[in-house]
């Protein structure tokens, strides 16, 4: 009887979850957007966590929804890194990509990342019946997001890499075709887009869209209509007009940030509105965030020394100080309180297994992934954990060109050592955010206990040395030069062999490129090796420098 009971229970209770709706989840992704770029208070108590300019309409409204998560983590102080993190729930050690340009990516991931499961192919294979969409700016390193999980992307057919930078700055990249004056870094095509899939899908199927914007990544743009609109709030508010029209001026190039940002903003309010038309609002998770610090950073000299802010925090994007990793982030759904600040910290690679969970898929989370679910954070705020396979929030940056910093968050504390020096700083970022007061001589044990911590999972899930990174950029670098070498050699020899009347000018033209790659690829050898000696945890050594020292010892190759 008792054992007829429980297999009736469990038949009632596997029928409920069966009959229960998944949730829809979009991710609104923006490029370089920095911690106080937006008119979202993303602390309660510093008036200094919004921006003093720029509006934001629908991401306030999102905020007033949801909840501002006021220690939100990109996976990176840059993009590439932070997109495959992000995709696939894990480290940019465990992924071994850390940077733009990771150069030991290649050697230690040769076959790349298909034996990855991205966000989209997991809820595909979650048995839940979602359909997925990618519109906008993708990870080059993963390639196409439509071989990828993701039913339907705006990728263009024969670009192996799918969308990069480049789709952010023309409109074709490859013939360099600016875009339609109403439609700047295809900020309203990718509104458009996503409101169409939302149209398309929303209450026939659960869905997971990701809009992932250019903006506000250089080069800033906006619609004529934008800019006049802004420009004409600058100067009635009493801002600096020098110059205003001349595109180099300092209050120009403010005025058209500003208006990009504003414009890109645009997709978070009609996003909203197409799900409230189609009666989903309630049933849908969206997250707005960016991929690292911000890249228009405000610069000050501090003590004789440039630095450059986000709001309060230190520094920007390219470091892992916190205004270069420390991100907006503003989530609404289901049991997430209306109008809340959570401090809690979380971090983008928390995302696919929050989906995971939430969806209630019936695959099992797939293996190795370093991110917890933030479902304990929604439903209970600042009173809920995230439970991680990761033992913190780790920023693992050998990077060969800006300062190489590997750090660890746990609770409240942040422990950062500097690869070059050995050097180490720690901070309470719950009351230091600014990080202000290094803890180092205060608290020892503290420091040793995390600097192991970090140091025993980069080494566990190998992430990568200073050492092999720059050794790696030597082999890239020298992997360029005979490459270049080797297409001079065949083109020489057709040249040769078609014998035309100019042919000595054309070698000559021919030489004088291939120098100039080859100076290149010493200048960046160069740089690499002098930056061994480099403390700086905010500025990298001056290329003039290796530049001066390569051209002393130069000969031009002439055969």
């Amino acid at each position: 009887m008792m054992k007829n009971l429980i297999v009736l229970l469990f038949f009632v209770l596997s029928t409920q979850l069966a009959a229960q709706k998944s949730p829809n989840f979009i991710l609104i992704y923006a490029d370089d957007l920095g911690y106080a770029d937006t008119s979202v208070q993303m602390m309660d108590d510093d008036p200094s966590t919004k921006h003093d300019f720029i509006r934001t309409p629908g991401l306030d409204r999102l905020a007033k929804m949801g909840a501002r998560f006021s220690a939100a983590y990109a996976p990176s102080p840059t993009c590439t890194a932070s997109r495959l993190s992000l995709q696939f729930g894990k480290t940019t050690a465990r992924i071994q990509y850390r940077n733009v340009f990771d150069v030991l990516s290649s050697k230690q991931r040769p076959d790349g990342y298909d034996d990855e499961t991205t966000m989209g192919e997991m809820l595909k294979e979650s048995g839940r019946n979602y359909v997925t969409a990618m519109f906008g700016k993708g990870a080059s390193a993963m390639g196409r997001f439509d071989e990828a999980g993701y039913d339907d992307t705006d990728e263009r057919p024969g670009e192996p890499g799918g969308n990069g930078n480049g789709h952010g700055s023309y409109w074709d990249p490859k013939k360099k075709t600016p875009f339609p004056p109403d439609n700047p870094k295809r900020l309203h095509s990718l509104r458009r887009d996503s409101v169409a899939f939302i149209r398309k899908y929303a209450g026939k199927q659960p869905f997971f869209l990701m809009v992932s914007h250019y903006a506000p990544h250089i080069p800033h743009m906006a619609t004529k209509e934008a800019f006049e609109r802004t420009k004409k709030r600058w100067i009635a508010e009493g801002r600096d007009t020098d110059k205003i029209d001349s595109p180099k001026s300092s209050a120009h190039r403010a005025i058209t940030h500003a208006a990009m940002i504003e414009e890109m903003d645009q997709t978070v309010g009609d996003v909203l509105d197409a799900l409230q038309e189609k009666g989903e609002l309630e049933d849908t998770y969206l997250i707005f965030t960016s991929d690292n610090g911000g890249g228009a950073s405000e610069k000050r000299k501090v003590n004789g020394e440039n630095r450059r802010f986000n709001g309060p925090l230190q520094e920007g994007k390219r470091s892992i100080f916190e205004g270069g990793i420390r991100v907006p982030t503003v989530i609404a759904g289901p049991d997430i309180e209306s109008g809340s600040q959570c401090d809690v910290p979380i971090v983008q690679w928390d995302f696919l297994p929050t989906f995971h969970d939430l969806s209630m898929s019936k695959a099992p989370l797939p293996e190795g992934v370093d991110g917890g679910s933030l479902r304990e954070v929604f439903e209970k705020g600042n009173k809920g954990r995230v439970k991680r396979s990761a033992p913190g929030i780790i920023h693992h940056y050998p990077c060969h060109y800006h300062p190489p910093i590997s750090s660890i968050i746990i609770g409240d504390y942040k422990l950062m050592r500097h690869l070059n020096s050995g050097e180490l700083k720690l901070f309470n970022i719950k009351t230091d955010y600014r990080e202000q007061n290094n803890l180092v001589p205060e608290m020892p044990g503290k420091v040793a206990s995390m600097d192991s911590i970090r140091r025993n999972y980069v080494e566990e899930v190998d992430g990568g040395t200073i050492e092999q990174v720059r050794q790696a950029l030597i082999d890239k670098m020298d992997e360029f030069t005979g490459n270049s070498r080797e297409v001079f050699r065949k083109k020489l020899s057709k040249l040769e062999e078609d014998n035309p009347p100019d042919l000595e000018a054309r070698k000559q033209a021919m030489l004088k490129q291939l120098n100039e790659k080859l100076i290149k690829n010493e200048i960046n050898k160069e740089k690499s090796k002098r930056y061994v000696s480099s403390t700086s945890w905010r500025e990298s050594p001056p290329k003039q420098d290796a530049e001066k020292a390569v051209m002393d010892r130069w000969v031009d190759v002439t055969e």
